[in-house]
């Protein structure tokens, strides 16, 4: 999986999507299409490699295996057995059902708002599913990535979102969700990663992360618009 090593500002990323700032306006769509996904699999493989330092990103390309259906967004191993068949929702503050945040917002009303975002706008308590299709998909069995077809990796979905979100009462960025498996969603728990959390958790203010396709999208624009010739 190509992929380039960038460091990454902490505080101007969550600048830019959560606080409102005004210089950000009308560039969030944009930037998220560009950067969003390869910055979120970063994200995920920084958390991961805190505890297994052979977690990687084996695949951009996730499908069912038909020409038509639902597409997630990257398949990410866990180095431990685990295959997360993996979907990105980059919805900053900006968003319908976003939220702005403050850097020095404490723990006890940042749990209190992500139970607030969790309940109003993913989960479906009385029915027990997500509410949107587009986050529901992450249930669908996809088809294993190549080198990855034996039944002794565990397959199991991860739902990543950018906004702040606790499903239960505790303080952590990482959570997992019971399920009660179906025919079409034969899963039986989902985990649920918030960048938003896991960020302000941190106290770098630089990262290094792998970001992967994201040095290939920068060639291109080097490409595209080269800079002028010198003087």
């Amino acid at each position: 999986m190509p992929s380039t090593t960038m460091s990454v500002n902490r505080l101007e990323l969550l600048k830019f999507m959560n606080s409102g700032d005004l210089d950000a306006n009308g560039h969030h769509t944009g930037m998220t299409g560009l950067i969003g996904e390869p910055l979120a699999v970063g994200l995920i493989l920084d958390c991961l490699r805190q505890e297994h330092p052979n977690a990687a990103c084996v695949s951009m390309k996730v499908t069912t295996g038909a020409k038509k259906g639902p597409r997630l967004d990257a398949w990410i191993y866990d180095g431990q057995g685990t295959l997360y068949q993996t979907e990105i929702k980059m919805w900053g503050g900006n968003a319908i059902g976003g939220v702005y945040l403050a850097p020095d917002t404490s723990k006890e009303k940042l749990r209190e708002i992500g139970q607030r975002q969790w309940h109003r706008w993913i989960w479906d308590k009385e029915k027990q599913v997500f509410q949107e299709a587009l986050v529901q998909k992450v249930l669908r069995p996809m088809q294993r990535p190549a080198g990855y077809e034996s039944d002794a990796y565990r397959v199991e979905p991860l739902l990543c979102l950018w906004w702040l979100v606790h499903p239960d009462n505790t303080d952590t960025n990482w959570t997992t969700v019971p399920l009660t498996p179906a025919p079409e969603f034969p899963f039986p728990q989902v985990h649920i990663f918030s960048l938003t959390r896991y960020l302000m958790g941190l106290k770098e203010e630089i990262l290094h992360l792998e970001l992967p396709l994201l040095g290939q999208r920068f060639a291109w624009l080097d490409r595209i618009f080269p800079a002028p010739p010198g003087p």
